[in-house]
């Protein structure tokens, strides 16, 4: 048993129970036809009858103690653990329900509880949790870093935010602990309720982050009376634009659509001109000053 078995048995005995169900042949269908003995092949498809569900949901229920009419898998490996000798049938694998989280304040207020971070004398890139162990979030404001050096400039650095008690969440990568899809799960789950900032660097992979995280209504980064500097600077990037194009191409299918509010979108015809960029970190070293900018249209009116 895999939970790809699990999930086609489960979706098959959830279909019209009291019917015969038929089924293209694959690779998972012929697995369970193999495994339990229910079902027949006929006109090159897999069929089963009430009767084969019936059995087939039961023997399923002997072998993991979980009714697949009824219940999904879990997604946690522990919880996994209650039911199966394979904890690893889980849907999350145990690193990436990984989530980094710090705050302006130094207190990371989740769950009903307020969680101090660190003493002064410690810089830290915050606390490193497991996002599903998350039940509450009571931030109003969530800031979104797309680059794990920032992090912990959280209380140091002076930010345009309307909300000096923000969480701050690093958006993930494949190296650190902290993973993207713990923090694109996080979004989804308390995003809709918040104010969702990204601060990224001013490079197309950067504003193609605001654009796709979920909820994210504003980019944080260097003011408009800044970007003749940033991008004339020796420290700007131009190798970064041209391994970016697919980001590029994807920021103008939306801007050419109307679909960016104004100053997003100037940024964004201003980037393809210039073909340079300016990462945070330069930003930061630079005193370059920052803005708030509504990413979509439809924020920006709502402004």
């Amino acid at each position: 048993m895999n939970r790809q078995i699990y999930d086609w048995i489960r979706e098959l005995v959830r279909d019209k129970p009291d019917q015969t169900t038929s089924r293209r042949i694959s690779l998972i269908g012929s697995q369970v036809l193999a495994r339990y003995g229910c079902g027949y092949i006929s006109n090159n498809c897999l069929v089963f009858n009430a009767e084969h569900k019936r059995r087939l949901r039961q023997r399923v229920k002997d072998e993991m103690g979980r009714d697949p009419f009824t219940e999904q898998l879990p997604d946690d490996r522990l919880e996994m653990a209650k039911y199966h000798a394979n904890e690893k049938l889980a849907a999350k694998t145990a690193g990436n329900d990984q989530l980094l989280l710090n705050s302006a304040d130094g207190i990371v207020r989740v769950n009903n509880a307020q969680i101090q971070l660190y003493p002064e004398s410690i810089k830290t890139a915050g606390l490193l949790c497991l996002n599903s162990s998350i039940n509450t979030v009571e931030h109003r404001t969530i800031v979104v870093v797309e680059n794990l050096a920032i992090m912990p400039l959280c209380h140091t650095w002076q930010l345009p935010l309307p909300d000096l008690r923000a969480l701050w969440v690093y958006r993930g990568d494949h190296k650190s602990g902290a993973k993207a899809e713990a923090c694109r799960d996080f979004l989804q789950r308390f995003g809709k309720d918040k104010t969702v900032i990204v601060f990224s660097d001013m490079d197309p992979k950067g504003l193609e982050i605001a654009l796709t995280m979920p909820h994210a209504q504003y980019w944080l980064g260097p003011e408009p009376s800044a970007w003749d500097g940033c991008f004339k600077s020796t420290y700007a990037s131009r190798s970064g634009y041209d391994i970016q194009s697919d980001a590029m191409a994807s920021l103008m299918k939306k801007c050419d659509a109307g679909l960016l509010a104004d100053p997003f979108s100037d940024l964004v015809l201003r980037i393809k001109k210039e073909r340079s960029s300016y990462r945070q970190e330069h930003g930061y070293a630079h005193n370059v000053g920052l803005s708030l900018f509504p990413i979509k249209q439809e924020i920006a009116l709502l402004g």
